[in-house]
């Protein structure tokens, strides 16, 4: 079984990693059978949706794309995933560029060959379970989560809610330790549970 973290951020070491691996982490020590991973789109080259290209592509083959980078690998790891964490700060009003282009690119090709063409084919991610972390510093991490959860369910994945504010997965803000409002590193550990059963409904 293996569970699939995706880091958004460009720095590694940071609060976005470490709440990731901190789910990942806390799955694989309540369940040995589990194997965990974690991609950095840091290290990755993942470019802008070109949109014009779609009547040869995405909208007659599902999740077919023109552009050659590392998009297509990394949703083969999310196909072969038994769940993804999906990790992202708050820069800037938005997501870091290279993490939102990777978003972008998974939509657009499920969005065109839905739409346009006309399929009745599920999305080969639909039905994957999948927890969410945003980070910030200055600002509210709760708009990265709606644009995080409304990613996945645009491609058709479940996002695990949690019982506690944020509700849509782990915020932080600040200092993780000292954040006595979103509680992150306690949020991980009750993601953890929670993504957990989803995965393997018999767990306790």
């Amino acid at each position: 079984m293996k569970i699939l973290g995706i880091v958004g951020s460009m720095r590694k070491g940071r609060n976005t990693e470490t709440l990731v691996r901190r789910v990942l982490d806390g799955m694989a020590t309540r369940n040995p059978a589990i194997s965990t991973e974690i991609v950095y789109t840091a290290d990755l080259d993942c470019r802008p949706c070109r949109v014009v290209c779609h009547p040869r592509f995405c909208t007659n083959d599902l999740f077919r794309c023109s552009i050659q980078d590392d998009v297509a690998d990394v949703l083969a790891k999310m196909r072969e995933a038994d769940a993804v964490v999906l990790g992202s700060p708050h820069y800037f009003r938005g997501p870091p560029a290279g993490f939102h282009a990777l978003i972008e690119r998974l939509i657009s090709m499920a969005f065109f060959y839905e739409s346009a063409g006309g399929s009745r084919e599920r999305s080969p991610l639909a039905g994957t379970p999948c927890g969410l972390v945003a980070v910030a510093q200055y600002s509210n991490p709760q708009s990265i989560l709606e644009y995080l959860h409304d990613a996945c369910r645009l491609l058709g994945m479940q996002p695990v809610s949690l019982s506690k504010f944020p509700y849509l997965g782990i915020g932080g803000h600040g200092n993780l330790e000292a954040d006595d409002v979103f509680r992150p590193l306690e949020q991980a550990e009750d993601l953890a549970v929670h993504l957990l059963q989803a995965v393997c409904p018999s767990s306790p």
